[in-house]
């Protein structure tokens, strides 16, 4: 791990940076910054290595926008990155809350997502893991996930968001790209906006880096969040209400609508 000059809780706004706790299949030898856990059900609970490569995928994205960000791998997919297990992420995130302040953790980076197309979360209120997210951002903590890719799979003009984005605590992302015309949502990305009574809305949409779609942008936008932080220190939270409104474009859709969109390109060198 890296020193505590270095990494603070992410409520501090005196440090400049945090990790990102990386919820995934787990890391290659070397990326992470300090003992995770295993909750796959597979191996030793010390066992965060990536038998899949999908995990290793979203860290290198991740480091690739903000070098030297500590990673903490928290292993719940099976080897071959399935999660078999939703309890699986509710024990995740249980042993994030105990340890996110040991751990400097900032953000948490869950490319991870179902089938569904869902526009409320009504489903999950008060379910142990939309606790333990709430639990987190209420901490300064933000938990990231991908908006979902079956948008043809649903329909193209039907709006909603796979599992665990959906919830409304976790900031939910989808992909955005640069064309002649300016910046577009993806045709394969959901999205959902906020309408009326919803509490439920896609948050931000960023280009895919590696592993790609929308797991690829949940990755680039949890390396744009702490490269962020090493311009204005603070919690993770802070800076997306903060910072990150100030950095915002508008990508347009098919349908006629309009997205808030945040490209790694766009933003301010660190110092």
């Amino acid at each position: 791990m890296k020193a505590h000059s270095e990494a603070q809780t992410a409520n501090d706004g005196g440090r400049r940076g945090w990790a990102i706790a990386v919820v995934d299949s787990g890391l290659a030898a070397g990326l992470a910054d300090g003992p995770g856990i295993n909750l796959s059900g597979e191996g030793d609970a010390a066992d965060t290595s990536d038998p899949c490569g999908h995990g290793t995928a979203v860290a290198s994205t991740i480091l690739g926008i903000a070098p030297g960000t500590a990673l903490v791998p928290v292993k719940v997919t099976d080897r071959r990155g399935v999660l078999r297990d939703r309890d699986r992420l509710a024990d995740a995130f249980a042993w994030i809350v105990e340890q996110h302040a040991q751990h400097a953790i900032g953000i948490v980076c869950v490319a991870l997502g179902d089938q569904s197309c869902l526009a409320s979360d009504a489903a999950f209120r008060g379910s142990l893991l939309q606790q333990r997210i709430a639990a987190l951002r209420a901490a300064g903590v933000l938990t990231l996930a991908p908006a979902g890719n079956w948008r043809r799979l649903h329909g193209a003009h039907r709006e909603g968001m796979v599992w665990p984005a959906i919830l409304r605590e976790v900031v939910s992302v989808g992909v955005a790209e640069r064309t002649p015309a300016g910046l577009r949502v993806s045709a394969t990305s959901q999205r959902l906006r906020l309408t009326g009574d919803m509490a439920c809305a896609t948050t931000l949409f960023t280009e895919a880096g590696p592993p790609g779609e929308t797991s690829g942008a949940a990755a680039v936008l949890a390396g744009c969040l702490a490269r962020l932080a090493a311009v204005r220190p603070g919690s993770a939270a802070g800076i997306l209400t903060d910072i990150v409104p100030q950095l915002v474009q508008v990508a347009n859709d098919d349908d006629g609508g309009h997205w808030p969109a945040l490209m790694p390109d766009d933003l301010p060198a660190p110092t």
